[in-house]
């Protein structure tokens, strides 16, 4: 347990300071009913700044088969009743193994709701007969027969304690929060994710010849890291409140009054699990809104000396000027780049890129002495090669076409060239390879 706080402890912080993936800070800020999520990475040509503009009321696709989750895991529990803390080692009370499955559907990015199941081993102590002189296994369901502290056993020489051991299944209806969306804004790069979920429903165990039901409480945490798009890898913590009829015992008698123990009114489990997250059918698929993406380049500054030779000759009673030593920022075009994005299987331009081109004229008209590069892609998961290097030569040729005729740029600055279909050039996400580079070449 004092583990599993320190992890909690630990995952806290990776919460409060927001870790992603491939993004090295990320702002969220929401004004009227739009969110803005800017993502700033640093390279070694400068920083990149992807801008993510969104309507609050509609990044959530609600297609019925969008935004489920499936969630196995496993891993060892404890069943809490009444003689169950008599073992003679607390180990003994663990049983393994507990097999949980969730099936999620998130109804945004903070809530969903889903139903459970939890499959795993039964196994415990009961008082097999109030009396000192009697062994009868009574009071107690999935008997095995077997005695755990006889009579003259100590420390419960007055008590006879007998085994349980069985299997049990639970089904029941969860509510999820994502705490994370919840307090720190939705980034759909963020590695750590802490879902919190509660609910309850039915409890079967099951004994020779009789399926024995009840009823459960169930709350937990589920600690998500993300590896891909559509793969994490969890890792939990659950509790549950069980019916007191369960297991069968329903008092704690010892054999003298003034050692009579009360009844506890519910039975309880815990338990910590390890396992696997898997996204279906576009899961965690929210609308992006429109996304820009530009190029902030490291200031090039290199150091000029002035020196201005002393007058000669210096008059008698004159200081002499000592040579001067300035900096002056001597300007150089650093090494730039700009994207524009496609829509699967076009070549058309869309009017949000028109600008980002327009901007992209006015630096190439500022700088007639460069030349740069128009080369065109797709993304090589949707479609043959043969069609990808279709689309990436109509998609280059499209770009050079709207830059020198309706932009005005001479086309000897300007070079063609298209690659086909490549691997995720941004973000992993296939969709940021539909498009045009536009490059300052190096001569």
């Amino acid at each position: 347990m004092k583990k599993l706080l320190i992890f909690v402890t630990i995952v806290a912080w990776m919460m409060t300071n927001g870790l992603t993936v491939d993004a090295q800070n990320v702002t969220t800020t929401r004004e009227n009913n739009k969110i803005t999520i800017v993502e700033e990475t640093p390279t070694e040509e400068g920083t990149i700044v992807t801008t993510t503009i969104m309507d609050k009321d509609s990044i959530f696709v609600s297609g019925l088969f969008q935004n489920w989750e499936l969630s196995i895991a496993a891993g060892p529990h404890m069943y809490l009743g009444e003689n169950d803390w008599k073992v003679r080692k607390k180990a003994e009370m663990i049983a393994f193994p507990a097999i949980d499955i969730y099936l999620t559907k998130w109804v945004s990015p903070t809530f969903g709701f889903g139903i459970g199941s939890t499959t795993g081993r039964f196994k415990g102590l009961y008082q097999s007969n109030p009396s000192r002189w009697e062994n009868n296994f009574v009071a107690a369901n999935y008997q095995t027969g077997k005695l755990y502290y006889d009579k003259n056993s100590e420390p419960w020489g007055y008590q006879w304690i007998a085994e349980q051991r069985s299997w049990f299944t639970s089904l029941y209806a969860l509510a999820h929060v994502d705490m994370i969306n919840l307090f720190g804004g939705y980034n759909p790069n963020r590695v750590y994710g802490l879902d919190l979920y509660a609910g309850g429903g039915l409890m079967l165990g099951f004994n020779p010849g009789e399926v024995i039901p009840g009823v459960s409480f169930n709350a937990g945490l589920i600690n998500r890291f993300r590896i891909s798009d559509h793969i994490s890898l969890t890792l939990g913590v659950r509790g549950a409140m069980i019916g007191d009829d369960f297991d069968g015992e329903r008092f704690t008698q010892e054999p003298d009054q003034e050692h009579r123990a009360a009844n506890f009114k519910m039975d309880g489990n815990i338990g910590v699990t390890a396992g696997i997250n898997i996204s279906l059918g576009g899961s965690r698929k929210w609308r992006t809104g429109q996304r820009t993406t530009r190029l902030i380049p490291k200031t090039v500054r290199d150091t000029v000396t002035i020196r201005e030779p002393a007058v000669a000759p210096v008059p008698v009673g004159v200081v002499a000027v000592e040579n001067q030593t300035d900096t002056l920022l001597v300007k150089q075009f650093p090494e730039v780049w700009f994207h524009v994005n496609f829509d699967v299987n076009k070549w058309e331009i869309k009017s949000r890129e028109l600008v980002n081109l327009q901007a992209v004229a006015d630096l190439i008209k500022s700088t007639p002495e460069i030349r740069y590069l128009i080369c065109g892609y797709a993304d090589k998961q949707t479609a043959t090669p043969e069609h990808n290097q279709m689309l990436s030569e109509k998609r280059s040729q499209a770009v050079y076409d709207v830059l020198v005729e309706q932009f005005g740029i001479n086309p000897a600055q300007l070079v063609r060239d298209a690659k086909g279909g490549v691997d995720y050039m941004f973000y992993n996400e296939k969709e940021l390879s539909r498009c045009v580079m536009i490059t300052a070449i190096q001569e």
